[in-house]
């Protein structure tokens, strides 16, 4: 039997239940096939890819009509299910497996709020969501996602699903189920169209209950390379300078999900690994890279990021890459390491790339030790572009939001000898600034300006940028 695969809208098929006489759930979820459509002489059906065969039962129970089959990806069946099927099930009890991943692309009949997750999931892997929020008010769920740095509230469901909600997630997560009181956090593993995606799991108790927020680490999308970060031209041929130092330190700062470590990254994919010994110390390792050594944090078994980096240092290294600078200790180590002849790329959280220098005094590094090593900062911002299919008026492309997709704004400092001079002989940040300004540097506003056109003044303003 041969059917013709379609791109099937099935997230927004709500109208199944109009079809004449429509399958009963039942049949649906046991089967894995819906009517789409039904007239006098055809009846077209959607059946998952994996049960195609009940093409001939069909045949048998709608002859004499013709039956037109629409394959479908089982995840899509799924999500389906969990969407249109199962919107408002309400289940007491919710007893499963506890197994090392959890295969989305099955349907339970006897657990709806076992398919509600699982649709979820598999829509936020499907729109590249990095974070799915979910917590409870006094009339419902609300699940939101967060799609291109900004959160979008996605669904409402029945608020009496909820303690079943909580539960699935947690065993899932392998947390504690009877435990409502303390924050808990875990991580699961799915399997979805044979490749596994990771969530980390947090939960934390509020006054309506508890708030669930999972974060999507998904190494099977493509990684972004430096040059499709969106950056200008003036602030990528700085970027692509850092790969040819011997040694020093190379910082990306900015605010949390500003992307500073998918620029690092960008950056350590371009270097040259059959010659050089990389390692990442990182927490938690996002996305897994070719060549690289990647440590994970874990600070429950001594493994901090200090403790890490003293341990790594005699492992020969050429390039390091540490998460964040959170401390004096880190901070002195990754200036020792750069001393010794060691390239060490890491973030801060600052506002812009001058406060890079009162920030690592602040930690205690020394100014002349900061002259001497710190060769690049770099401050970034992702803002969301104009969605270039409906010009931001909004479509189902881009969600119906106006913007699709993320473009970098940035400014960078190049330490050069007279910055290198100044930081020495402790000038402050506003005595660089004033210096720079003379010399026509182009700061996070400068940038923002340039983007106008590709984003809108009000994404910009949002960001603080204007």
């Amino acid at each position: 039997m041969e059917s013709k695969e379609i791109s099937f809208p099935i997230i927004r098929f709500d109208s199944y239940r109009e079809v004449d006489n429509q399958y009963t759930d039942e049949f649906i979820k046991n089967s894995y096939c819906v009517k789409i459509s039904e007239d006098d002489k055809n009846v077209s059906i959607a059946i998952s890819e994996k049960h195609l065969e009940k093409y001939e039962l069909l045949n048998k129970i709608h002859f004499p009509k013709k039956v037109v089959v629409k394959k479908i990806k089982d995840s899509d069946f799924v999500e389906f299910i969990g969407n249109c099927v199962e919107k408002t099930s309400y289940e007491k009890k919710n007893k499963v497996k506890n197994e090392e991943s959890f295969n989305l692309e099955e349907v339970n009949s006897q657990a709806p709020v076992v398919n509600i997750i699982n649709a979820i999931c598999l829509e936020a892997i499907r729109k590249q969501v990095s974070d799915v929020h979910i917590h409870c008010d006094n009339d419902f769920i609300n699940v939101r996602f967060r799609i291109d740095g900004v959160l979008q509230l996605v669904k409402r469901l029945d608020k009496n699903i909820f303690d079943s909600f909580v539960s699935r997630i947690k065993v899932m997560s392998k947390l504690n189920v009877m435990e409502n009181r303390l924050c808990q956090e875990g991580r699961m593993t799915v399997l979805v169209d044979k490749d596994y995606v990771d969530f980390r799991v947090s939960i934390v108790p509020t006054t309506t209950g508890q708030s669930i927020v999972l974060r999507l680490f998904n190494s099977k999308l493509k990684m972004l390379e430096l040059e499709d970060l969106g950056f200008s031209d003036f602030i990528y041929q700085k970027i692509k300078k850092v790969l040819s130092l011997p040694n020093g330190i190379f910082l990306a700062t900015g605010p949390t999900g500003s992307g500073k470590t998918t620029t690092l990254h960008a950056l350590l994919s371009k270097l040259d690994k059959e010659h050089l010994k990389i390692v990442t110390i990182e927490d938690p390792v996002e996305r897994e890279l070719d060549g690289v050594d990647q440590i994970q944090v874990n600070n429950e078994l001594g493994l901090t990021f200090e403790n890490i980096l003293r341990k790594v240092l005699r492992q020969d290294p050429d390039v390091i890459m540490i998460g964040e600078i959170r401390d004096r200790e880190t901070a002195e180590l990754a200036v020792r390491a750069a001393l010794t002849g060691h390239l060490i790329f890491s973030t801060l959280h600052t506002n812009d790339s001058i406060s890079t220098i009162t920030r690592l005094r602040n930690l205690g590094v020394e100014s002349y030790l900061i002259a001497s090593v710190l060769k690049y900062s770099l401050a970034q911002r992702i803002i969301r572009k104009t969605c270039t299919k409906c010009n931001g008026v909004g479509c189902e492309y881009c969600n119906f939001s106006g913007f699709k997709g993320r473009i970098a704004i940035g400014e960078i400092l190049e330490v050069t000898d007279e910055i290198s001079e100044m930081i020495e002989m402790k000038q402050t940040d506003r005595d660089i600034k004033k210096f720079l300004s003379s010399k026509n540097f182009k700061f996070l506003y400068d940038d923002a300006i340039l983007k106008l056109g590709v984003t809108t003044k009000q994404e910009l303003l949002r960001e603080g940028l204007l």
